[in-house]
């Protein structure tokens, strides 16, 4: 199994390397797909397939297309999967990059992931850290971090509620 897994992911590397122009997302959107599926046949996040976000988020021949956002969303979906550490390393790895992140669509994925994945506290110091370099972006790449700020009061809300819904039982 870890050696298709292996296969797998570098296949999933030259298709994405090679995309072009306005394919990029679709195929993106295969390839998170196909990497979604992988990980409903192991128990554990798998090493390489962590590491392989981590290659999409921080190499700009990744970031620069389309579609990338896609894998954000795997990653919510098989969030019980990951372990803290996951976690620290993608804070660490979109901290150092979303200052050269300039697709909206990922600017948000990535606002939202952090804003549904992380404990308020560590969602709003990843947040400031990240003002400080979308306030250096084109106007049309701000406010994400405020989008995400949003979601996660919405997110607190929404679980306080479940708390207290849970107590009156």
């Amino acid at each position: 199994m870890a050696n298709n897994l292996h296969k797998n992911i570098d296949a999933y590397r030259t298709e994405l390397e090679k995309c072009a122009g306005k394919k990029c997302e679709s195929i993106f959107q295969k390839i998170a797909d196909q990497y979604e599926d992988d990980l409903l046949e192991v128990e554990n996040f798998p090493d390489e397939y962590f590491t392989f976000v981590l290659e999409l988020l921080s190499n700009e021949n990744f970031y620069s297309k389309k579609g990338l956002w896609n894998f954000l969303l795997v990653l919510g979906t098989e969030q019980g999967k990951l372990r803290v550490q996951h976690y620290q390393e993608l804070a660490k790895c979109i901290t150092n990059h979303y200052g050269r992140y300039l697709d909206e669509d990922l600017c948000l994925a990535v606002c939202d992931f952090i804003a549904r994945n992380y404990s308020t506290t560590d969602a709003q110091s990843l947040f400031d850290k990240m003002a400080l370099t979308e306030n250096k972006k084109p106007e049309k790449l701000r406010g994400f971090v405020n989008d995400g700020l949003r979601i996660l009061l919405a997110e607190d809300r929404r679980n306080r509620n479940k708390e207290i819904g849970s107590q009156s039982k």
